[in-house]
C-alpha cells in the first residue's frame, strides 16, 4: 500500500504562550528566550506502533518499516477503514432484497449473504476483464506472424509457427458462458461469434452465498494478487482464465481465492506474524471440499482438486511457509497417482488448463529444496516431454517462469544429477577404481551440462510483446541471473567447490551486478528466491555480505516481513556462520533440513 502522509504534527514546547512560566535558562524574564528553542522531534500519527512507542519518527515503509525491520519486530499499524465495495460503490444484489434502500449509496451490511453479482467488471477488475475481452487484448495475435521487434536479439532462431489463436486454445470455460445463459438468454447471442465480448455488467450466480466482507476478498485477489501471478505482461496471464471462471462455477476454488484475498489483505498494514483464523476458517472449508471430491474423482472434480491444491501451494510459498506448502504438494502428488497415466493424465486428458498446471508444477517440483535429497516427484524426462510438447504445439506456457523455462529444466537435471551420485555412494560398497570410475562419469556430466546451462536460450515467444525494450532488458537480465546462479549451483553441489574458489568468485560477481539492476526496478521482485539464496552462499568478504545483507533486507521491505526472502536471508546468515571464510562447501538444503524447514524457490 502507499505510505501514508502525515498530516498532523505534535509540537509541545512547555511555557509557550502569553509568557506564562519561567525560562529554564538564567537570565531570560518573563519566560521569552532570546536564543531557538528546541522542539520535539515531530512525529507522524500514522506511523507504526512501535515507532510511536519509542517516539522514534517511522518512515511509514509498508509492509515493515525500516526500524522494525532492523530489530526484527513485529510491525503493527492502526487498523485503517478499508472496503473496496464501500469505495466502489458495487452493486450487489442478493435474493431477499435487490437493494437496500436504508443504507448510503446502495451499499450492504458486511454480513449481509449475497447470491448473486451484477457487475462483473467492478468485482474481478478491468485488467481480468481485458483478458476476457478477445477483441481488445493482444491475446488474439499471440501465434500469429508478426514483424519482429527490431531490439530482440536472435529471434531468427526461434521457429514461431502459424496457428491457432490463444482464444480459440483457451477459450473461457463454457459452464463460466451457461451460468450467463440461464438467466440472461437475451445475451446468448453475443457468444455465437468466435470473438465474443463479456458484458461488464452482468447478473452472475456464485456458487454458494457469500457476505458482502468474504466478496471483497475475493475482489481484493482478482484486483491484487492474480496479476502477481505473471512475471509477463498481464495480457499473458493465463491464469485469469482458468481460476476466475472456475471460481464463478467450484465453491472449493472461489474458498481459496477467498481465503488468499483474506490473508493477505490483512497482512498489509497490520499485525504481521498474527494467527488469521478467518482466512484459516476458509482453507478449512476448502480442505473439506477437496476431501469429499477425491471420493468421487472424474476429470472435472480432478481438475478442480489440482487448481486449489496448487493456489495452495503458491500462497503458502508466498508467505514464507516453511510446512504447509509441502504438504499440500504431496497431496497434490497422490492425486495425481490416482489418475490413468499418472502425470502423463494431466497432459492427454485435461487439454490446456492441464498443460498449463503441469508445468506449474514441475516448476515447484525442481526448485523444492527436498528436491535435492530425494529427487523430483516425477522423473525429468517426463517434464521434458511436457515443455517439449508445449513448445511444439504452441500450447500458453506458466506465466509465473516466462522466459526462464529453459534454466528450471536444466537446474531439474543438475537436481537428479545430485541425487543420484549421492545414492550411488551411499548404497555401494564400491573399490577405488570403481569409485573413480564414478566420479569420472559424474564430471563429464557435469561438463556437458554446465554447456547446456551457458549456451542456453531464453524462452521469446512472450517476450516479443513487450511494451518497451527496458522491460525487454529486465527480462533478459532474469533469464542471465538464473543462468549464472545455476552455474554456481551446479559447481557448489556436483563439484563441491568452496565459495572461495576464483571461478565462483567471478560468477557471483556478475551475478550480483545483475541482480542491483533487477532490483532498482522491482518488476520481478517475486522471481529472485533461487539467484538471491546463491549470491547469499557465495559471498565471503565482510563488504560482499553487508551489501548482499541491504539487497534482502530491500526485498523483504517490499515483499513483506512474512516472505520466502526472510527465511532464505535466515539460511544465509547461518551458512556465514559456519563458513567465515568461505573456504568450506556447505549444503543450503542440509541447513533447511536442520532448521526443520522445506522451503520452495519459486516466489
Amino acid at each position: 500500500m502507499d505510505n501514508f502522509e502525515a498530516t498532523h504534527r505534535v509540537h509541545r514546547d512547555k511555557g509557550a504562550g502569553n509568557g506564562v512560566g519561567k525560562s529554564k535558562e538564567k537570565g531570560k524574564g518573563n519566560g521569552t528566550a532570546k536564543g531557538k528553542i528546541k522542539g520535539k522531534p515531530t512525529r507522524s500519527k500514522s506511523g507504526c506502533l512501535n515507532c510511536r512507542k519509542r517516539k522514534k519518527k517511522c518512515d511509514e515503509v509498508k509492509p515493515i518499516c525500516t526500524g522494525c525491520l532492523n530489530r526484527n519486530l513485529i510491525c503493527e499499524y492502526r487498523s485503517l477503514a478499508f472496503h473496496p465495495f464501500i469505495e466502489n460503490k458495487l452493486d450487489i444484489v442478493t435474493d431477499s432484497n435487490p437493494i437496500n434502500n436504508n443504507l448510503p449509496n446502495n451499499i450492504l451490511p458486511i454480513d449481509e449473504k449475497i447470491t448473486k453479482i451484477s457487475n462483473l467488471e467492478n468485482l474481478v477488475g478491468e485488467t481480468v476483464m481485458r483478458i476476457f475481452d478477445n477483441n481488445n487484448s493482444k491475446l488474439s495475435n499471440l501465434f500469429e506472424n508478426q514483424q519482429v521487434q527490431e531490439d530482440l536479439p536472435n529471434l531468427d532462431e526461434f521457429d514461431i509457427q502459424k496457428t491457432k489463436t490463444l482464444d480459440d486454445l483457451l477459450p473461457i470455460d463454457s459452464d463460466f458462458l451457461n451460468i450467463f445463459f440461464e438467466d440472461q438468454p437475451q445475451y446468448l447471442d453475443l457468444f455465437k461469434n468466435p470473438t465474443p465480448i463479456i458484458p461488464p455488467s452482468l447478473d452472475i450466480k456464485l456458487p454458494v452465498p457469500l457476505t458482502t466482507l468474504e466478496l471483497s476478498y475475493f475482489e481484493f485477489f482478482c484486483k491484487s494478487i492474480l496479476s502477481d501471478l505473471s512475471i509477463l505482461p498481464q495480457e499473458f496471464n493465463y491464469y485469469t482464465k482458468i481460476y476466475i471462471p472456475l471460481a464463478f462455477k467450484e465453491e472449493s476454488v472461489l474458498y481459496t481465492l477467498v481465503g488468499w484475498g483474506c490473508r493477505r489483505r490483512k497482512n498489509m498494514n497490520l499485525n504481521y506474524q498474527v494467527e488469521n483464523k478467518e482466512a484459516d476458517s476458509y482453507i478449512g472449508k476448502v480442505n473439506e471440499i477437496i476431501l469429499y471430491h477425491e471420493s468421487i474423482l472424474d476429470r472435472e472434480k480432478f481438475i478442480t482438486n489440482f487448481v486449489c491444491y496448487m493456489l495452495l501451494v503458491c500462497m503458502e510459498i508466498s508467505f514464507g511457509d516453511t510446512s504447509k506448502w509441502s504438504h499440500y504438494f504431496t497431496c497434490c502428488f497422490n492425486m495425481i497417482n490416482k489418475m490413468p497415466g499418472n502425470f502423463r493424465y494431466l497432459v492427454s486428458t485435461c487439454s490446456i488448463e492441464g498443460n498449463l498446471l503441469a508445468e506449474n508444477f514441475a516448476y515447484f517440483d525442481v526448485l523444492a529444496s527436498q528436491s535435492n535429497e530425494n529427487g523430483t516427484f516425477y522423473p525429468m524426462a517426463d517434464y521434458y516431454e511436457l515443455f517439449n510438447q508445449n513448445n511444439t504445439t504452441k500450447i500458453v506456457h506458466d506465466p509465473l517462469q516466462g522466459c526462464i523455462r529453459p534454466v528450471i529444466l536444466l537446474i531439474g537435471e543438475i537436481v537428479s544429477l545430485l541425487v543420484e551420485h549421492n545414492s550411488l555412494q551411499a548404497s555401494l560398497d564400491l573399490s577405488e577404481c570403481d569409485k573413480f570410475e564414478i566420479i569420472n562419469k559424474m564430471m563429464t556430466k557435469s561438463d556437458m551440462l554446465d554447456e547446456s546451462i551457458k549456451f542456453s536460450k531464453p524462452d521469446l515467444s512472450c517476450l516479443q510483446y513487450l511494451d518497451s525494450s527496458s522491460q525487454l532488458e529486465i527480462h533478459l537480465t532474469l533469464f542471465e541471473v538464473y543462468q549464472i546462479a545455476s552455474q554456481i549451483y551446479l559447481r557448489q553441489v556436483i563439484r563441491k567447490l568452496p565459495p572461495i574458489v576464483p571461478e565462483i568468485q567471478v560468477l557471483a560477481y556478475n551475478l550480483k551486478k545483475d541482480l542491483r539492476l533487477l532490483l532498482e526496478s522491482l518488476e520481478l521482485k517475486n522471481s529472485l528466491a533461487f539467484p538471491m539464496l546463491l549470491l547469499g552462499i557465495s559471498s565471503t568478504s565482510a563488504d560482499d555480505k553487508k551489501e548482499v545483507t541491504g539487497m534482502f533486507k530491500r526485498l523483504i521491505q517490499v515483499c513483506g516481513y512474512l516472505s520466502s526472502y526472510q527465511k532464505l536471508f535466515i539460511v544465509v546468515q547461518k551458512i556465514w556462520d559456519l563458513n567465515n571464510n568461505g573456504s568450506l562447501y556447505i549444503d543450503w538444503f542440509r541447513v533447511t533440513k536442520q532448521l526443520g524447514w522445506r522451503l520452495n524457490l519459486g516466489r
